[in-house]
């Protein structure tokens, strides 16, 4: 998939993945609902109130995050805002790639300058600051949509997930090319381990005893 590298899938990944284990509700079935709590997840990672404004206040962008407070425009979709939110949860957790881009995640492309947030609020952006919030898309899009929930609605329509999901139909789309790139990149990265590497040589197991405690 052009735009989107391994390092990309694997960075976002990991920090999704433990953002929803310390702080998503998964008491929740994900066969019924598998809506991610954005809000709490927001809150846990600084955010102290958020604002629906009017397009005037936020000088063109979607969403802002400042002092606290991360203010989004009132004309998006109710979908939409909760992609905006999570796009700024994004610049929250990864700070260092906001001040240095040293590691290649995105690679700008005529595709990515309309990325989900709209070419037309990313016109008057540099190549740098593009590539910077098409990653924070892909974040948004991982966080709301994680790739092992997906994996469980994927036969349903594109309607009925984002109804699911609580996001866009079109992101829903977007999400199905997205997903299959990132399946074959973590499968990948997955490397058998040998016995030498898990059992620890200095312990010695006395096989008898642990079987007379298990018949005990």
């Amino acid at each position: 998939m052009s735009g989107y590298t391994p390092e990309a899938v694997k960075t976002i990944n990991e920090k999704v993945n433990d953002l929803l284990i310390h702080h998503d509700d998964l008491t929740k079935n994900p066969t019924v609902d598998p809506s991610v709590e954005i809000m709490k997840i927001a809150k846990a990672c600084g955010v102290k109130e958020v604002k629906l404004v009017p397009s005037s206040e936020l000088d063109g962008k979607h969403a802002v995050f400042v002092d606290g407070v991360v203010k989004i425009d009132e004309n998006d979709a109710e979908g939409q805002q909760l992609f905006d939110l999570a796009h700024e949860v994004g610049h929250i957790v990864f700070r260092q790639y906001t001040e240095m881009l040293e590691l290649p995640l995105v690679t700008t492309s005529v595709k990515y300058k309309a990325a989900r947030q709209g070419a037309s609020k990313k016109t008057e952006l540099s190549p740098a600051e593009r590539e910077l919030e098409d990653f924070f898309d892909l974040f948004a899009a991982n966080l709301l949509i994680p790739i092992h929930r997906f994996q469980l609605w994927e036969h349903e329509s594109d309607k009925k997930i984002a109804r699911a999901f609580k996001v866009e139909e079109s992101c829903i789309r977007k999400r199905r090319s997205e997903i299959e790139f990132e399946a074959r990149v973590l499968s990948s990265a997955m490397k058998p381990c040998s016995v030498e590497d898990i059992v620890d040589p200095g312990v010695e197991l006395d096989v008898d005893k642990l079987l007379d405690l298990a018949n005990n």
